[in-house]
C-alpha cells in the first residue's frame, strides 16, 4: 500500500523559480526609472512652455505701448513725409520697443467705424449719405520690441493705422 505524503513537485517548482523576484524587481526598477524620465521631462518642458508664454506676453504688450505712445507724437503724422523709425527704449515712456511711422495716402474712411484722430476727437461713423468720415491722412504704425537678449525671447509687433484730418475732413469731399 501506498502512503501518501508530501509530493516533491511544489518543492522543484520553486526551486526553478528562485531568480523570479530579481526579474521582478528590474521590471519595477525599470517602470519607476521611465516614469522618473517622462516626469522631469514634462516639467522642463512645462517650465519652458510657461517661459515662453511670459515673454512672447511681455513682447506683445512692449510693442502695444509703443504703439500707443507713438499716437502721441505729432512728428509720426506729418503728411507726405518718409518713414520714421524712433526707438522709445530714451524716451519719456522708457520702452524697449521702436516704432516705424510711415504715410500712407490721403483717402475717404469708410463709414462705418468709430476712429480717434490724432486731433484726439473721436469721430462719429458716419455724416451723411455714407459719406464716411471725409478724407484723412492716413499712416501706418509698426510697432515692434526689441530684442535685447539671446534665448528664449520673442519679438512682436503691432500694427496700427491711424487718421489725422485733413483739410475739408468733415465736408466728405
Amino acid at each position: 500500500m501506498m502512503r501518501a505524503g508530501p509530493s516533491r513537485a511544489p518543492a522543484c517548482r520553486l526551486a526553478d523559480e528562485r531568480g523570479m523576484v530579481m526579474i521582478v524587481a528590474l521590471g519595477l526598477i525599470v517602470a519607476l526609472s521611465a516614469l522618473t524620465l517622462q516626469v522631469a521631462t514634462s516639467s522642463q518642458m512645462s517650465a519652458l512652455t510657461g517661459a515662453l508664454a511670459r515673454d512672447a506676453a511681455q513682447a506683445f504688450h512692449t510693442a502695444d505701448g509703443g504703439a500707443s505712445f507713438s499716437l502721441e507724437d505729432d512728428l509720426n503724422f506729418v503728411p507726405d513725409m518718409g518713414p520714421r523709425a524712433v526707438d522709445l527704449t530714451g524716451s519719456a515712456a522708457a520702452l524697449k520697443a521702436t516704432v516705424l511711422a510711415s504715410y500712407v495716402g490721403y483717402r475717404a474712411l469708410p463709414g462705418n467705424l468709430l476712429v480717434r484722430t490724432t486731433d484726439g476727437r473721436v469721430r462719429a461713423a458716419q455724416f451723411g449719405q455714407n459719406e464716411g468720415l471725409g478724407r484723412m491722412h492716413v499712416f501706418d504704425l509698426d510697432s515692434r520690441r526689441n530684442v535685447q537678449t539671446a534665448g528664449v525671447d520673442p519679438a512682436s509687433g503691432v500694427h496700427l493705422e491711424a487718421a489725422k484730418p485733413g483739410p475739408c475732413a468733415d465736408c466728405g469731399g
